[in-house]
């Protein structure tokens, strides 16, 4: 099993990386109802400066600009990679003006990080847009941001490619560490 999940890592950030780079950063706080996140928003802001800084092109919507409207107009090139950080719930993200579900995004573009609680219970073995998600239940947050994207970004940083040999094992090792096994990245499609 554990030598799968690396391999769908793998492949994912090599067709990620192979992309030559759209990117849609979405980075959300503050949703009504719920328990505000300290550090969606920056970690989306500090993804899109990762992958600017690397040469690719990136849409960055954070705070009140993350409405319905805007989020589906900037996945218009199915070639776009999502980033979402912010709250998610059953399958779906959560959005300023609503929600928007992860099959329905999964319709727009080929791939999608998700650093969210509960949107990886509904992928697949296969299909045509990849997943790689923070977690099927809860998602943490510590040392300043979401445990799935200090890990991702903490790769970039070290000089690493998406699409370098090891992701796989040094995102899931480093928040099953921090979160005692409780955080495990869900891989798969829709």
């Amino acid at each position: 099993m554990k030598k799968a999940i690396a391999s769908l890592v793998i492949a994912v950030a090599a067709a990620i990386q192979a992309q030559a780079g759209t990117f849609l950063c979405i980075g959300l706080d503050k949703v009504e109802g719920y328990p505000v996140l300290n550090h969606a928003e920056s970690d989306a802001t500090r993804m899109a400066g990762k992958l600017m800084k690397a040469g690719h092109t990136v849409t960055l919507l954070t705070g009140s600009e993350v409405t319905r409207a805007a989020v589906v107009a900037a996945m218009k090139d199915p070639e776009t990679v999502v980033y979402f950080a912010g709250h998610g719930e059953k399958e779906h993200v959560l959005l300023s003006d609503g929600v928007l579900d992860v099959a329905e995004m999964a319709g727009y573009v080929s791939d999608l990080l998700l650093d969210c609680c509960y949107v990886g219970g509904s992928l697949q073995g296969e299909g045509s847009t990849r997943v790689l998600a923070a977690a099927q239940h809860e998602a943490f947050e510590g040392d300043g941001q979401g445990l799935f994207s200090k890990y991702l970004i903490s790769w970039m940083e070290s000089g690493k490619r998406l699409s370098d040999a090891g992701l796989a094992d040094h995102v899931r090792s480093g928040i099953m560490r921090e979160t005692g096994g409780w955080q495990k990245p869900v891989l798969g499609f829709i």
